[in-house]
C-alpha cells in the first residue's frame, strides 16, 4: 500500500513538475510599444500638463515624498532634465540631485511612475503597472520636458533606466539620455533562468514579497510584487526587439552600471549596449567600481549612504 502511494505521489510530482516546466518554457508575447508624441507647444503648455499630473494625484498618495515634482525657473530654460526614479520608489529618489541641476540653471521635472505611491503602501499596485503604461509615461514625461527646456536630457535609474532607455530607442527630439543600473533582467542569474521565470511568473498569481528586514519609507513601497517585476521586464524585452532592428532615435547616451549591483543582470545591459553599437550607435560607457560597494539604488540617501559621491560623477558624466 506504502509503495501505491509512494508511486502516485511520485506521478503526481512528475506531472506539476512537467507543467511548471511547459509555463516556463513557452515563450510570453511581448507587445510592439510604438512611440506616440504629442509635445507641448510651449512653456505654459508644459506647466499646464504638469498642473493636470499634480491634480491626478490629489488625495490618492501615500505621502507628500511621493508627489511628482516640477522645479522651475518661471521660464524655459537652456536645458531641462527628466528624472525618472526607480521600482517601489518615487520622485523624491531625485530630490537632491534634482535641486543640484536646479542650482545649475535647469528646470527639472521628476513624474511618479504608474501605479507607484499609492495610498496603500501595497506594492501589490504595481501588477498594474502595464508595458503600455510605461510606454505612455515615457511618452508624457517627454512630451511635456519640450516645453519647459531648449535640451531635453533624460536620467533613468533601474525600471526608470529602461524607460530611458525606451526615449532613447524612440523619441527624437532628446538630445541626451542616461540609463543608470537598468532592470532587463534579475540578478545574476544566466539569461535563459531570466527568461524561464518571466514566463512562468507570468502564467501564476502575482506573490507579494517582503522581506521583514525592510526598513518602512514612507516614500517607497516594500518589497516587490511578481507581476511587477514582469511587467517592467516585459516593456524591457519589446526594447532589444526593437535595438535588433532600428537605429536609435538619440545618439547621444551615456549608459551607467554599478559592478556591486547584484539586484539587476549587467549582462543584459550590455547586450542591449551591443545591439546599439552594430545599429551604429555608440553609447559611453561607465560603470561604477565594485569596491565602492554602491547598492542597486546608489541615488536614493535613504539606500546609499555615499549618494553624494554618485551624485558628483553624475554631474561630471553629464557636463554639469
Amino acid at each position: 500500500m506504502a509503495k501505491k502511494i509512494l508511486k502516485v505521489a511520485g506521478f503526481v510530482l512528475l506531472v506539476v513538475l512537467g507543467f511548471v516546466l511547459l509555463l516556463g518554457l513557452i515563450p510570453v508575447s511581448i507587445p510592439m510599444l510604438e512611440s506616440s508624441p504629442d509635445p507641448v507647444a510651449d512653456y505654459d503648455e508644459a506647466v499646464q500638463r504638469f498642473g493636470s499630473v499634480v491634480d491626478a494625484e490629489a488625495g490618492i498618495l501615500m505621502s507628500d515624498k511621493a508627489a511628482s515634482l516640477l522645479l522651475t525657473h518661471g521660464e524655459k530654460t537652456d536645458k531641462v532634465y527628466v528624472l525618472i526614479h526607480g521600482w517601489t520608489n518615487s520622485p523624491h529618489q531625485w530630490l537632491d540631485f534634482g535641486q543640484l541641476l536646479f542650482d545649475r540653471g535647469n528646470n527639472v521635472l521628476v513624474i511618479r511612475l504608474p501605479q507607484h505611491g499609492l495610498a496603500s503602501h501595497n506594492v501589490g499596485e504595481l501588477q498594474h503597472a502595464t508595458p503600455e503604461l510605461l510606454r505612455d509615461y515615457g511618452d508624457e514625461v517627454v512630451d511635456i520636458a519640450a516645453g519647459l527646456g531648449d535640451e531635453v536630457h533624460v536620467v533613468g535609474l533601474s525600471v526608470g533606466g529602461v524607460i530611458a532607455s525606451w526615449i532613447a530607442q524612440n523619441r527624437e527630439g532628446v538630445v541626451r539620455v542616461m540609463p543608470i543600473s537598468p532592470m532587463f533582467g534579475v540578478g545574476t542569474l544566466p539569461e535563459f533562468v531570466n527568461y524561464f521565470l518571466f514566463n512562468l511568473a507570468s502564467r501564476v498569481p502575482n506573490l507579494n514579497v517582503v522581506p521583514p528586514s525592510e526598513p518602512k519609507r514612507d516614500h517607497v513601497y516594500p518589497g516587490e510584487a511578481t507581476w511587477g517585476v514582469v511587467n517592467a521586464m516585459a516593456f524591457g524585452r519589446s526594447l532589444f526587439d526593437v535595438a535588433e532592428d532600428e537605429k536609435t532615435a538619440v545618439s547621444n547616451i551615456i549608459m551607467v552600471t554599478n559592478a556591486n549591483d547584484t539586484t539587476v543582470n549587467n549582462h543584459l545591459t550590455g547586450e542591449l549596449e551591443t545591439l546599439w553599437q552594430q545599429a551604429g550607435t555608440s553609447p559611453t560607457i561607465y560603470i561604477f567600481p565594485k569596491e565602492l560597494g554602491y547598492p542597486h539604488d546608489s541615488i536614493d540617501p535613504t539606500s546609499n549612504p555615499d549618494a553624494d559621491a554618485v551624485y558628483v560623477k553624475l554631474l561630471e558624466l553629464l557636463g554639469e
